[in-house]
């Protein structure tokens, strides 16, 4: 009589292979899906970073594509831009961009290393975030004309924490000073974080920071935000003036766009332009942006190319007049 345990082991070695091939197929199929890697120049857990994700999410879904978000932060965005310039054709590398990036770094640095208008590629601006003019809560300031007359009577009133040197709120700084003829004096930080801390903790008299970060403190009343550079009064602070109202042009809204390598495959830039276009007409996506405290405001390439020629012709000027040393 035959054994039936040669018969089990040659059955189960029979389905362990036909598993097997299952897997490879699967792997096959996995490796077939496109990837695009979305750069960004900032840590994960930044404001930036979390949009970028939500970002990174609907173009997955979207495109059926695998979407990696890969964080260069240093040197204000510098890296990652550098990182977009040198991109491979088949990394499909796009980045989720700050205005800095494309608007400040330019002006403010000697060899940026890239070149905003040959090594990139607009696809959209995604959401317009604004600066905010805040002092502590038990600054004696109590609105912007109380400011000013603060500033003119006691001078080191009007040091200003700012996110880092040559970040454009150090130049906001500048033009509302030089419109009310008084002396803004920047003190840069390593971020907008930690100004903000120092803020809450009244170890700055001032500071011109992005108002979504604090939105949160202005509710629980621990700052008082007295102006902000905006073209239109900001959603979470509709009794804030901006700085146009008070009389101080500027192009003021900041934003995070999506930019792409000039690797970028033709067919893919469409699709991409295409589904970011799109998310715009998704509620729930559009909910998702504004959830970050800053405004979905699409705006597609030609639209978002000429707001960064008209910021940084202004900003531009704005950096020579103040004899700042580019670095």
């Amino acid at each position: 009589m035959t054994s039936s345990k040669p018969i089990s082991r040659l059955i189960r070695a029979t389905v362990a292979a036909a598993l097997t091939s299952l897997a490879l197929c699967g792997g096959a199929i996995a490796q077939d899906k496109p990837i695009v890697k979305v750069l960004v120049g900032f840590p994960a857990g930044a404001g930036t970073d979390a949009l970028a994700r939500i970002y990174a999410q609907a173009l997955s879904e979207s495109l059926n594509v695998t979407t990696i978000v890969d964080n260069r932060p240093g040197a204000g965005g510098q890296i990652a831009a550098q990182a977009l310039k040198a991109a491979r054709p088949e990394s499909n590398t796009i980045m989720f961009t700050v205005d800095h990036q494309v608007v400040m770094l330019p002006l403010i640095t000697k060899t940026p290393g890239f070149d905003v208008k040959k090594d990139m590629v607009p696809i959209a601006r995604i959401v317009n975030f604004y600066t905010c003019l805040a002092v502590p809560a038990s600054s004696p300031a109590q609105n912007f004309q109380g400011y000013l007359d603060l500033v003119k009577k006691t001078p080191d009133q009007g040091n200003i924490g700012i996110p880092a040197p040559g970040s454009q709120a150090q130049f906001v700084g500048y033009v509302v000073g030089q419109h009310f003829k008084v002396q803004m004096n920047p003190v840069p930080y390593r971020g907008a974080a930690p100004a903000i801390n120092d803020l809450l903790g009244a170890q700055i008299p001032a500071a011109i920071v992005p108002c979504d970060g604090l939105v949160e403190h202005r509710k629980a009343g621990k700052v008082r935000v007295l102006a902000m550079a905006a073209d239109k009064r900001y959603s979470h602070m509709k009794d804030v003036p901006t700085f146009g109202e008070l009389g101080v042009k500027m192009p003021a809204d900041a934003f995070l766009a999506v930019y792409a390598s000039t690797t970028l495959k033709p067919e893919l830039l469409q699709q991409i332009t295409e589904a970011t276009r799109k998310m715009f007409d998704s509620p729930q996506i559009v909910e998702k942006f504004a959830s970050t405290n800053m405004e979905p405001a699409y705006a597609d390439a030609e639209e978002l190319r000429q707001f960064v020629d008209r910021a940084s012709q202004f900003w531009g000027e704005q950096v020579r007049k103040s004899n700042f040393q580019a670095q």
